[in-house]
């Protein structure tokens, strides 16, 4: 009877034996073809993460390039634009000089004249007066033919009167009402000043 009982239990452990060594089998497989498992998604996931930094780098690198090439052309059309306004200013100078010039022609004491006569007339004529620069005020203007002039004109009797008054101008002169209200600025300085921006479009068409 001992010995029958002792052989069932000993084949019950062969038994229990066989079935720990299966299962330790299995849990081998297991491990293994999950570990590879999880090697394969860290592969793809490591491959997909560098795609992905990659296209993310070629995409920023595009845009630092558009960046750059948008700056370069930004300050090329500054130094373009610089430039052909330093050119302006070179001509809009010329034509000052060439103002200066004829304020010491023969001719210039008449031009003078005749700025004073529309500004008189523009005044619409009556006791006015007459401010000019230092060197304008030494020229033989004929203020009382200019005052006749302007009287015929507005049909106002008017009269001149230089002013001993000097103002800091290229040339020309300024005339205003006897109680300096209303005063017409004529002086070179400001017709230029007053047509600088139609000049400066001119330039640019004619040069550009």
């Amino acid at each position: 009877m001992m010995e029958s009982t002792r052989a069932i239990t000993e084949m019950i452990l062969q038994e229990a034996q066989k079935s720990a060594e299966v299962i330790i089998q299995e849990a081998k497989k297991t491990a293994e073809d999950s570990l590879t498992k999880q090697r394969k998604l860290g592969v793809q996931r490591a491959t997909e993460e560098a795609q992905s930094l990659s296209k993310k780098a070629q995409r920023e690198s595009e845009i630092n390039k558009l960046r750059s090439m948008a700056n370069a052309k930004t300050k090329a059309n500054w130094f373009i634009l610089s430039k052909k306004e330093k050119i302006i200013d070179n001509v809009i100078e010329a034509v000052e000089n060439k103002i200066l010039t004829l304020t010491e022609s023969n001719e210039y004491r008449f031009i003078l004249e005749k700025l004073i006569k529309d500004g008189g007339v523009i005044l619409g004529g009556s006791d006015l007066e007459v401010l000019l620069n230092e060197k304008d005020s030494t020229l033989p203007l004929k203020l009382d033919k200019l005052a006749k002039e302007i009287s015929e004109k507005t049909g106002v009797k008017t009269r001149l009167r230089l002013l001993e008054e000097k103002i800091e101008v290229i040339g020309g002169a300024m005339v205003r009402r006897i109680n300096g209200e209303v005063i017409l600025d004529n002086t070179f300085d400001d017709i230029l000043r007053r047509r600088e921006r139609d000049l400066r479009s001119e330039i640019a068409k004619i040069l550009f």
